[in-house]
């Protein structure tokens, strides 16, 4: 272990200057900083990632290199049309300024993953140590937050987002923690790989132990699209890992012991936390029943109700706009103008956001936007599948990667809060190690010299 974190420091090539040398190790410690607080700390995060960018301004060999990549130029088209598109938007609506600035750099910050990728690229050990601080962090924050009172809260029913303070985006990363950790397991249950057996006895039950507390978060999150969500992403773990093997290698025996642990786990959550997912899953089934009887506008409002004028709302507004929207950060105040008792919740405070991320994007950035973000996401799954073609990704980040992009598919249907720092820097990874594993291709192994 100790060997793998050592290779880890230390760069695929040596440096060719002192400055170079400098600029590697600036990032070295901007990365695993920016991981560790990723989920936990939105100062040190923010620290890590301008230690990464001094450092990638310092190296002459990123900008070699990355200027090769379309994905890199793509990332540069979409800040710069965001920029163009704020510029445009704060001149028309001169009321809402600071939140279309500020939600413009939320937007740009979205497409910088080129930044921690390129520090991910230099060491293949980098990836598997970024996503385990990643989500160290992330226990440890829920951990630091469960004190008496919050217990009591949550033992009563009440939602929590613990150190995030959003229940929402805490489900969200409690069930990429879920899915990080069931491909954990099954790499651990791999018999070709040389772990003793107590030693994978030991691994597995603190794996099962910290599924416990990661699905425990998700329960007390109570966000119902999470869980939607979660019930499409589980199901790619278990296809890529039986299907993404070659024939010769497949053996469906062998994942039924993970499989099987997985159910008895959800079963003890469910039977622990039945009253809270039946109060939380059946509260709004009569007034989903009366809109597909009598329509929307004779049901009562609620949280579903809602997010349906939202996205007629939405939908309605784009269509005025369809090329190039209204502009970053003009939700809200577009919301309030129509003085829709629909709109406001509560009663006075409009909406800020449409609670779809796919209508925001369209709403927003308009047409010429969503498709340029379309382009970024479709270049990414293919540079999975070519990563794993050629054997630079194994079937376990396979599954990982395929699984968390289900998540965040199918979690935006119903949300958007994609903005928000703890979201924000869970996908600047999740895109890093993608990018990652395509930048290697381009970074071919230099001998280092005898010491």
């Amino acid at each position: 272990m100790l060997e793998t974190l050592t290779n880890s420091l230390a760069p695929i090539r040596t440096p060719a200057s002192k400055l170079a040398k400098i600029s590697d190790w600036l990032g070295i410690a901007g990365l695993y900083l920016f991981a560790f607080f990723s989920l936990l700390s939105i100062a040190g995060a923010n620290l890590g990632l301008a230690l990464m960018i001094i450092a990638l301004a310092l190296s002459a060999d990123a900008w070699r290199r990355l200027p090769r990549q379309p994905l890199f130029w793509l990332c540069l088209l979409i800040i710069g049309y965001i920029a163009l598109r704020t510029v445009w938007s704060t001149a028309e609506i001169a009321a809402a300024q600071k939140t279309q600035i500020n939600q413009a750099r939320d937007w740009a910050l979205l497409f910088v993953f080129f930044i921690p990728a390129w520090w991910l690229s230099q060491s293949p050990n980098r990836i598997t140590i970024v996503l385990a601080l990643m989500f160290s962090g992330f226990g440890l924050g829920i951990i630091g937050a469960l004190d008496g009172e919050t217990l009591a809260r949550i033992q009563q029913g009440a939602r929590s987002g613990l150190h995030f303070g959003k229940p929402i985006i805490f489900g969200f990363d409690c069930a990429a923690a879920i899915l990080a950790l069931m491909t954990l397991t099954a790499y651990w249950l791999n018999p070709q790989h040389d772990h003793t057996w107590g030693a994978r006895a030991v691994r597995i039950g603190l794996t099962v132990v910290a599924m416990l507390l990661f699905t425990q978060g998700l329960i007390i999150s109570q966000s119902r699209g999470v869980w939607l969500a979660i019930l499409f992403a589980l199901p790619a773990v278990f296809l890529t890992l039986n299907f993404g093997r070659p024939a010769q290698r497949r053996n469906r025996h062998r994942l039924r012991i993970p499989f099987l642990a997985i159910l008895a786990i959800i079963a003890l959550i469910l039977s622990l936390n039945w009253h809270t997912i039946s109060q939380r899953l059946f509260t709004e089934r009569q007034e989903l029943g009366i809109v597909v009887t009598e329509g929307l506008e004779k049901a009562p409002l609620g949280a579903s109700t809602y997010r349906l004028h939202l996205w007629r709302f939405g939908l309605q507004k784009w269509l005025e706009r369809p090329l190039l929207g209204w502009g970053p950060g003009t939700t809200h105040i577009l919301v309030e103008a129509e003085n829709d008792i629909a709109l406001q919740d509560p009663p006075g405070s409009g909406f800020d956001h449409l609670h779809n991320a796919y209508l925001e994007a369209v709403f927003q950035l308009g047409l010429v936007g969503f498709v340029l973000i379309a382009l970024i996401c479709g270049l990414m799954f293919s540079m999975v599948m070519e990563s794993y073609r050629q054997k630079r990704l194994s079937v376990y980040f396979l599954a990982f990667l395929l699984s968390n992009f289900v998540l965040i598919a199918v979690y935006s249907l119903t949300d958007f809060r994609h903005l928000h720092w703890n979201w924000r820097f869970y996908w600047l990874i999740i895109a890093a190690v993608v990018y990652a594993f395509a930048l290697r291709e381009h970074r071919p192994s230099v001998p280092r010299p005898a010491r």
